[in-house]
């Protein structure tokens, strides 16, 4: 399965970061929940403030579908870590508002980016954690 396909279809649909990651966490799980779906786009654009990114706070939703009480204590402190590491110290901050720069340009492709990285970072925990079948091992 293509991950990054999945992602980009949904983006492509005119999803916003956190909502692209709730609906690839449902495609993931064989799932389907529009409300939830939905729902989740209030946490876009750093809730709609420019605070903590979209992705983010979407992947952490992905990851607490699975398992809400382990994503919580494990999965999520790791996926912030990381982002925080990998994004905080390049863009100087988690938050929407210092990633995009208030620059519409740079939003589009910052977005997608981060959407993209934070997608496949979780389906590696997912995986390292045998939430996920190893790509290649799927059969």
């Amino acid at each position: 399965m293509d991950y990054n396909a999945q992602m980009e279809c949904a983006l492509m649909r005119g999803c916003c970061c956190s909502e692209t990651l709730v609906r690839f966490g449902l495609m993931l799980r064989g799932e389907e929940n529009e409300p939830f779906a939905l729902a989740a786009s209030a946490l876009c654009d750093g809730i709609h403030s420019g605070y903590a990114c979209g992705a983010l706070t979407g992947g952490a939703l992905l990851l607490a579908m699975f398992d809400r009480a382990f994503a919580a204590r494990t999965m999520i402190p790791e996926l912030v870590q990381w982002f925080d590491d990998t994004y905080g110290m390049e863009y100087g901050s988690i938050n929407c508002e210092d990633i995009t720069q208030g620059d519409l340009h740079c939003k589009a492709e910052r977005c997608r980016m981060l959407v993209l990285a934070v997608g496949n970072r979780c389906t590696g925990l997912l995986e390292r954690y045998g939430y996920l079948a190893r790509k290649g091992d799927e059969q």
